[in-house]
């Protein structure tokens, strides 16, 4: 159970959202899918693997593809695709810790370098500054970023509205969560049918993460409301009635925009994250 500083999140998050003009977060698949189990793990699973306290090596990666993924160079000092002048620190208020000067800031310089390490980023440190951290493409390759929606672009990507860090999902919800959410959109969206339903097969072959992780972030999208989960009764051959049933699952990317975590009573407004929703 992590403490976490509600309010300075809320005030870094509607700061940045603001800056970079309320854009969403551009998320090409191969982050978190692959087209067949003989390819590496889509760096999403690899991340998830790696146990970061609270998904925060994850997180960051979207961190950075919301900061530096625009098509607009930064306009004041013409940068492209790069994230300059934002210190860990800030990061780590951004992410609502408690102790962002010590152990925050530590945390997030940690989880920088497991970035950089899997080809997601590049780094270039300042002594006595913030490093600059230089966007590279989502499938873990190291080249050169280039946003999906753009002419040069390509691959098949999903948005994730502002809302989720403008109202703190970004904080609230775990690793296996936020995965849960763009398996969930990328289903929706190359299915036919509502009910969505992820098959061991497939959760092997494309995605590569465990059936415990699955159900841990997609039971904890139902927990917070932002998807919901129904009995589908199966079946088998030369049976007259259905003797095993499945789950499925429905899920609106726009719940993250109507929905909010529950607030916290404590008047300092920190929230104890307990994402332990019941498999």
């Amino acid at each position: 159970m992590t403490s976490i500083d509600h309010d300075t999140a809320d005030e870094y998050a509607s700061y940045l959202a603001k800056r970079q003009g309320r854009r969403a977060t551009a998320v090409r698949s191969a982050f978190f899918f692959r087209s067949d189990n003989a390819e590496p793990e889509p760096p999403a699973t690899d991340l998830l693997r790696n146990r970061s306290r609270a998904g925060l090596h994850l997180k960051l990666a979207l961190f950075y593809l919301w900061c530096a993924g625009s098509e607009s160079p930064d306009p004041n000092l013409g940068d492209l695709h790069t994230v300059r002048g934002y210190s860990d620190s800030d990061i780590a208020k951004f992410f609502g810790f408690t102790d962002p000067d010590t152990n925050g800031k530590r945390r997030i310089a940690n989880a920088r370098l497991q970035l950089r390490d899997r080809g997601l980023i590049g780094v270039t440190t300042r002594p006595g500054r913030s490093p600059v951290v230089r966007l590279q493409r989502e499938d873990g390759s190291g080249q050169h970023y280039v946003p999906p929606g753009s002419t040069d672009g390509g691959g098949k990507y999903y948005k994730l509205p502002v809302e989720f860090w403008t109202n703190l999902w970004h904080v609230t919800l775990s690793g296996p969560a936020v995965v849960a959410i763009l398996v969930l959109r990328h289903m929706d969206q190359t299915t036919n049918s509502r009910d969505l339903w992820v098959s061991p097969t497939m959760r092997t072959r494309h995605f590569g993460f465990s059936e415990e992780t699955w159900y841990r972030g997609v039971n904890e999208l139902c927990h917070y409301q932002l998807a919901t989960r129904a009995p589908k009764p199966i079946r088998q051959k030369f049976e007259d009635e259905a003797r095993r049933r499945r789950f499925t699952y429905q899920f609106d990317i726009n719940s993250l925009r109507s929905n909010k975590p529950p607030l916290p009573n404590d008047p300092h407004r920190i929230i104890r994250e307990d994402t332990g929703a019941p498999i």
